[in-house]
């Protein structure tokens, strides 16, 4: 008889224990119950991000505990976002990201998730958007720090900041030429939105 596997990180994180433990955690931290899978697949993604940097439990327990601190951030996370839409600010945005830059366009009425995608997806159909970009916004959704983006992709963080850059200019220039960009939501708040770097992945 063969002796048991010792199960891996991986093995942990599908348990059903950390899926209960997740979902309780979201709940338990106001999220709501119509967005709890989303939110559980969200914070599936982070832990994952969190392991391949070196937090990788031992054992059931630890995961158990990663991922529901993880999870209590993402609902916490998520009830700011909330609220900061609701209050019409955005919080830490690069300023330059909703200035004009000509001259006033009329305002219109604001513009869905959905078109902005379309707009976002079309710009890597047509190679407008800097080597990398899907890999950097989801670097961007998850939290990460221009640090943390470029030790995962292997280039320098000043890089990672200058494509950052470069992705918001081409984004809002294209906005501001449909004539969106007064109410646009800004990029890195987007791209946090579930499914959209997946959307994203599959144009680019």
């Amino acid at each position: 008889m063969s002796p048991e596997r010792t199960p891996t990180p991986a093995d942990l994180l599908v348990d059903e224990k950390v899926g209960k433990a997740i979902g309780k955690a979201l709940r338990d931290n106001g999220m709501a119950r119509q967005d709890i899978e989303d939110g559980r697949q969200d914070v599936y993604v982070k832990v994952l991000v969190a392991m391949k940097r070196g937090a990788a439990p031992a054992n059931l327990d630890e995961m158990i505990a990663l991922s529901t601190l993880i999870a209590e951030r993402h609902a916490i996370d998520a009830l700011r976002k909330a609220a900061v839409r609701a209050r019409d600010l955005v919080e830490g945005c690069d300023p330059d990201e909703l200035a004009p830059l000509g001259p006033p366009i009329p305002r219109r009425d604001p513009v869905d998730t959905g078109r902005q995608l379309e707009v976002l997806a079309q710009l890597f159909r047509e190679d407008e958007m800097p080597p990398g970009g899907v890999d950097i916004l989801e670097g961007v959704a998850c939290k990460c720090t221009h640090e943390e983006i470029a030790q995962d992709l292997g280039i320098e963080p000043s890089l990672v900041k200058w494509r950052m850059h470069q992705m918001r200019k081409v984004y809002r220039r294209r906005m501001e030429k449909l004539g969106l960009l007064p109410n646009v939501t800004p990029l890195f708040v987007l791209v946090s939105t579930p499914g959209v770097v997946d959307v994203l992945r599959t144009v680019a």
